[in-house]
């Protein structure tokens, strides 16, 4: 398992969405930003509107980087130089100075702290007023992924998107009174995905297989318990348990016991084949689901993505659609491993906010529509 997980974080890290950038000026940029604040907030209260005109006067508070393990200085260089410029890009396409001010650090973990054989770093943001957080993480794309088993086989499971164009795929949970909403752009360089989507009809050939071998366990398992004896001897066991009711009962009270012992007789093959059949009926449903959708579903359906999180016995078909996860394999092609480990070769950006709070919506609004992927893959190239 553990060779398993240093696969899955070897290979994935960022993946984002391509949005249009505004074509405003910063100087209008900014008292949109401004005026779209004042806005948000009933007209009786001016504590949104105050705490802006107070956070105009300060600029972004620099806190100190995290650094976990041992990074030689060029190295650690290197990556600030890259978190500096994710830094760059936040103020100049999603937020800007003078109206939002976070407070934030670079995060570094060495080659050890890493997932994959490309270092993991980047840049976390805290906005404390709008109860937020925004990051953007190089090299890691964990938490997009999970695992699953298929006849054997691990696999990685990876959120299906919500949206998504090239070089950038968009997700997005909606939260409520209780939760937090979340949303994510995972930035490639759109040459290609850091993995390979596992196809329907891979998945249901490897599962119809599992329950198939599930199935003929549990009948090894019956045949191995009841063995089906001699048909002479089952049938001298039955003439003796007669004889026995004949001696004990007489007149209509042995007539009656002689129809129940016939109701409930049964041989050794119907009593294996019953237990048989009860223990294997909701595997042999399944796979029957399994093979009349390999053999209806038009080529082009089945090699789409796997879409599926349950394990095979609890199939009832694929769950397509945002929110989901599909079946994955690592792209061995996609990292350069030819490249240092401290080049960024793909983010991750998530960002968390609070709905119920106004300013946090404004500033929702201002990241969305500022996200330009782009800009990101620029940085990636460089």
């Amino acid at each position: 398992m553990k060779q398993f997980h240093a696969l899955v974080y070897l290979l994935f890290g960022f993946l984002p969405i391509l949005a249009s950038a505004q074509d405003l000026t910063s100087n209008d940029h900014d008292t949109n930003r401004q005026n779209a604040i004042a806005s948000a907030e009933p007209i009786h209260s001016n504590d949104i509107v105050g705490e802006t005109a107070a956070m105009r006067a300060t600029d972004w508070s620099k806190e100190e980087d995290l650094v976990q393990g041992s990074i030689s200085k060029g190295k650690l260089s290197r990556m600030k130089n890259v978190t500096n410029a994710l830094v760059d890009f936040l103020r100049d396409s999603c937020i800007g100075s003078g109206v939002f001010n976070p407070s934030w650090h670079g995060v570094y973990f060495s080659g050890k702290k890493s997932p994959g054989v490309q270092m993991k770093f980047g840049v976390d943001c805290h906005f404390s007023e709008q109860n937020a957080d925004l990051s953007i993480t190089a090299n890691d794309m964990s938490p997009l992924l999970d695992q699953m088993v298929v006849n054997g086989q691990h696999y990685l499971t990876v959120l299906v998107p919500t949206a998504g164009d090239s070089g950038t795929l968009y997700y997005e949970s909606a939260g409520n009174e209780r939760t937090a909403s979340s949303k994510m752009w995972l930035v490639t360089t759109g040459k290609a995905l850091p993995y390979i989507p596992v196809t329907r009809k891979e998945y249901l050939t490897e599962a119809s297989a599992e329950l198939t071998a599930m199935v003929n366990s549990i009948i090894a398992g019956w045949k191995l318990k009841v063995p089906v004896r001699p048909a002479a001897v089952q049938e001298a066991e039955k003439n003796a348990a007669i004889g026995q009711l004949k001696a004990m009962y007489s007149g209509a009270e042995l007539d009656v016991r002689l129809r129940m012992f016939g109701d409930n007789y049964k041989t050794d093959e119907q009593y294996q084949s019953e237990n048989i059949g009860r223990e294997t009926a909701g595997f042999v449903a399944t796979i029957q689901l399994m093979d009349s959708l390999m053999k209806h579903l038009p080529a082009a359906s089945l090699a789409k993505p796997a879409v599926v999180s349950v394990a095979a016995a609890d199939f009832q078909g694929f769950e397509d659609g945002p929110g989901c996860y599909m079946l994955a394999r690592p792209n061995p092609v996609y990292f350069n491993n030819s490249l240092s480990q401290d080049r960024p070769q793909l983010f991750l950006v998530t960002w968390h906010y609070d709905p119920s709070v106004l300013s946090g919506t404004v500033l929702d609004k201002e990241i969305s529509e500022g996200m330009n992927g782009q800009a990101l893959q620029d940085i990636l190239s460089k």
